[in-house]
């Protein structure tokens, strides 16, 4: 069932968006964005007020960061792209196939630790994983997935000492990880699996029944996790993904967002968007 969304921040967002889109012309109106699979529940559920006044039609390819990252650096076919890290962000700018002074940082999250709801499983401290009787360690793939990588980071920042020897936690456990190709595959592991711990999300496990979270990750113990967007370069549609991207910057739009367990952008926020899609 879909969240009512709040009135009276989106009559501002949809007004506004209203008046932008009676500019836009009769270009083709469907929209096609790579979004990072951590986005898919939020995004589906923005879908509809977007679409009811920008006359869009979106259509969503959700997947780990990376798999969009390499995909876009082969075609560049697309409108958007919403990327789970700044680094595969910078790779495609790299490889030419962003428009330019059109990417933004649009918001941030935290990592969980989780179980699988029927299991044992319990801890007060990320090195109490050290001792944790679990088989497997399901993560997105470490060498590319952004999930993956930022739990990474994270398990090699904890020492633990290993029968005399200083090693890191992820020393300890890197020989269970399970690379999962996206995030939402290292959650659907640990749903199956009684004997399986995982890092994801906490907006991937915010509302799921069939996980537990046994440690959610402060801002300060884990690393710096920041989402962007930006317009694809040769988009057809270049108004219309501006002004999705406008639209994700909104008070209520941002609501939705932490409603599902994203979070403010770490240290300082930004400056606020500005209104409009800065023409000329």
């Amino acid at each position: 069932m879909r969240r009512r969304l709040r009135f009276s921040g989106w009559v501002i967002a949809l007004v506004f968006l209203g008046q932008l889109s009676a500019c836009a012309g009769d270009e083709e109106k469907q929209l096609l964005v790579f979004a990072a699979a951590s986005l898919q529940d939020v995004l589906t559920e923005l879908e509809e007020p977007f679409e009811a006044v920008s006359g869009a039609d979106l259509r969503f390819n959700f997947a780990g960061s990376n798999t969009l990252a390499l995909q876009l650096e082969a075609s560049g076919r697309g409108d958007v792209f919403l990327s789970a890290d700044e680094e595969w962000m910078d790779f495609v700018e790299r490889s030419g196939r962003l428009e330019p002074q059109t990417r933004r940082t649009i918001l941030s999250n935290r990592l969980v630790v989780i179980a699988n709801y029927s299991s044992p499983f319990e801890i007060s401290r990320l090195d109490d994983l050290a001792d944790l009787p679990f088989r497997f360690l399901a993560l997105g793939d470490p060498r590319a997935v952004p999930a993956g990588r930022y739990g990474r980071q994270l398990l090699e920042k904890i020492p633990v000492d290993l029968r005399g020897e200083g090693t890191s936690l992820w020393a300890q456990l890197r020989d269970r990880v399970v690379p999962c190709p996206d995030v939402r595959a290292a959650l659907a592991w640990v749903e199956a699996e009684p004997e399986a711990v995982g890092i994801v999300y906490r907006s991937d496990a915010v509302s799921n029944e069939r996980v537990k979270v046994l440690y959610e990750v402060s801002a300060a113990e884990g690393p710096e996790i920041r989402y962007s967007g930006a317009v694809i370069r040769g988009s057809s549609k270049a108004a219309s993904a501006r002004e999705f991207l406008e639209f994700l910057g909104f008070e209520a739009a941002k609501e939705n967002f932490f409603e599902h367990g994203f979070a403010p952008l770490p240290s300082s926020s930004p400056p606020r968007m500005k209104l409009g899609f800065g023409h000329g």
